[in-house]
């Protein structure tokens, strides 16, 4: 009895097992045929889109191996794809690959219909950015209507995010970042960061309020040296940027909330300084408004800071116009000397502030307007540093052709000529030639330095502006490159040599080691060179014919040479005797004997004619 049961119950179970494999094996081939029809349709449907984004843009997309994978919830199911690629006219915008798209389901299932993707590579073809944003606003002016039809019924619950490994290329150049996004109707968040524990890039947007925010955290300036360099010949090896931009939109007009920040910014161009320079901080804060229509740029007092040195910043840009200006904040001078510190400056101590304010603007074909003001409050020298140069000392200079030469200055070198023994016409001879104000101004003379920019805007050449003082602090300690900081270091000593040294002192140094022809210098040496004299012997005529080559002792050494005086460089000397007259530095009858007087050099030794050029003064 006990085995008939055991058997019927076997039977029953065997019975139930045949059946669910029966029903096991047609789900399966239920869902094999489903599968087969859903991805046929899917590629099918996909096949469709393209078409269509073809037709309507002129976009091409490639779809290949689209699959779906089914969850038991239908809203988990993803449609895989194995490649796909965007370009137009054979040019590639953008690259995707081991794609997986889901949330398809939550379209029809769910209040919250949100589509993820996520890539495991992707490639942006930057260089063609100016098409795709013109595809973009193609899509945007034509969907605008229907956006507005969304509002209206309350559509606007669907986002889509996006996440992947990208790579960007642009001009040659390859950036790799980790990128997270999501868009809604109501917002979008593009979130990039550089590489593990470095520098981050997050945008948010709202198209609704037409705002925006940019936020960079540490980004290393170093990764797109390239392509600031291409852009801007600036070689930038070195930089952590920081920065919040809000962007704003009203009608056609974008104002740019910015705050930006760059730690220990190194760079480079030829034209700044012959070496790297690096400002330990760099920061911007201000609004820059864009008129789209007007094609317009401005920004109206925004602060900008160099390395602690703080000043406004004001300008505009248009097609037509274009002008900006810079204004200090009193900067310190030893903050000055920070920013530009070099071996010329070992053991600086100075006081004192400095005051600037520099402008400039141009007009459709106007000449363009450039100004210069500034002042020096309280410099006073606080180190013993420049002390050497009050006694004897070395001047140790490198020639043209490398070789080293020093010149003592003082009573040890035969051909030192004390401030005592050189003419007063020779002294004022070359004050009025080089630098009116010599005796007025603290080593720096602004108002010489604005009308020096002046004259090479309106000249298209190059006057230097640069006072005796300056000059004196080229020769001394820095080389002849024709940099800005070079000029910028010079401005800073010669305004620390002018609170060290009396007005005398640096006129007797300067008389007695500049060039004065090529291979001759100082005082002594040029007297007895040009006229077989003794400086205490010059006339005034002789003296304002010294202080017109100073500028270029090389150029206009000719006229020895020749001994010829042209008509145009006699009416230079003529001027230079005139003003002595006119600012009481030589009476009427010496005037009128110097100007009636006829030059007369010496007679020049052939070894002489041969001397090689040196560089000029100035």
């Amino acid at each position: 009895m006990k085995l008939l049961e055991l058997r019927q119950k076997t039977k029953k179970i065997s019975r139930i097992v045949s059946i669910l494999l029966f029903f096991l094996i047609a789900l399966f081939a239920l869902y094999s045929s489903f599968m087969k029809f859903s991805n046929s349709k899917i590629s099918e449907i996909s096949q469709q889109i393209t078409d269509s984004i073809k037709e309507k843009y002129g976009i091409d997309v490639k779809l290949e191996n689209i699959r779906i994978r089914f969850s038991p919830l239908i809203t988990n199911s993803e449609i895989h794809l194995k490649k796909g690629e965007i370009s137009h006219s054979g040019e590639k915008f953008a690259e995707i690959n081991d794609c997986a798209a889901s949330g398809f389901g939550s379209i029809l299932f769910s209040d919250t219909k949100k589509i993820s993707l996520k890539c495991g590579n992707t490639v942006f073809y930057a260089d063609n950015y100016r098409k795709i944003l013109n595809f973009f606003n193609k899509i945007k002016s034509e969907e605008a209507s229907g956006n507005k039809d969304a509002e209206k019924n309350g559509k606007t619950g669907k986002s889509f995010s996006f996440s992947t490994d990208a790579e960007v290329l642009f001009k040659g150049n390859s950036f790799k970042y980790e990128v997270e996004s999501e868009i809604s109707h109501e917002s979008g968040r593009i979130f990039l960061q550089e590489s593990e524990d470095e520098g981050i890039i997050e945008i948010n947007f709202y198209p609704a309020l037409k705002k925006a925010l940019v936020r960079l955290d540490g980004m290393d300036l170093n990764r797109y040296r390239e392509i600031i360099k291409n852009k801007t010949t600036l070689d930038i090896p070195e930089g952590s940027a920081n920065a919040v931009i809000i962007a704003n939109k009203e009608n056609r007009t974008i104002t740019f909330e910015n705050d930006i920040s760059i730690k220990n910014l190194s760079f480079f161009h030829p034209v700044i300084d012959s070496n790297p320079f690096t400002i330990p901080m760099f920061r911007f804060s201000g609004e820059i408004i864009a008129n789209m229509d007007e094609k317009t740029v401005s920004i109206q007092d925004s602060e900008v800071s160099l390395g602690g040195i703080d000043a406004v910043f004001s300008g505009s840009y248009s097609k037509k116009s274009k002008e900006f200006s810079i204004e200090t904040k009193s900067a310190t001078l030893n903050k000055l000397e920070t920013l530009i510190h070099d071996e010329t400056f070992a053991n600086y101590l100075f006081g004192g502030n400095l005051e600037l304010f520099v402008a400039y603007s141009k007009k459709d074909e106007e000449e363009p307007l450039f100004s210069v003001s500034g002042n020096l409050v309280d410099p006073k020298q606080l180190s013993d540093r420049l002390d050497y140069l009050k006694g004897t000392f070395e001047y140790t200079f490198t020639n043209n052709d490398g070789t080293k030469r020093s010149i003592v200055v003082g009573e040890s070198n035969p051909d030192f000529t004390p401030i005592t023994l050189i003419p007063e016409h020779l002294i004022w001879a070359v004050v009025v030639s080089e630098d009116a104000g010599f005796f007025v101004h603290k080593g720096v003379d602004f108002q010489e330095l604005d009308a020096a920019v002046k004259d090479n805007i309106k000249n298209h050449k190059m006057r230097g502006g640069s006072t005796i003082t300056q000059q004196l602090a080229k020769n001394l300690f820095l080389n002849r490159d024709k940099t800005l900081l070079r000029k910028f270091r010079e401005v800073l000593l010669a305004i620390e040599l002018d609170a060290t040294l009396s007005k005398e002192r640096l006129l007797e140094i300067y008389l007695n080691i500049i060039e004065w022809a090529p291979g001759i210098f100082g005082i002594s040496q040029a007297a007895r060179y040009y006229f077989g004299k003794e400086p205490p012997e010059l006339t005034p005529m002789e003296s304002a014919y010294l202080a017109s080559v100073i500028p270029g002792p090389s150029k206009y050494h000719y006229q020895f040479l020749t001994k010829n005086i042209s008509e145009n460089w006699y009416k230079n000397l003529v001027r230079i005797l005139t003003i002595m007259n006119e600012t009481g530095h030589l009476s009427a009858e010496e005037c009128i004997r110097a100007l009636g007087q006829t030059l007369v050099f010496r007679e020049k030794e052939e070894s002489l004619q041969n001397s090689n050029p040196e560089t000029p003064n100035h």
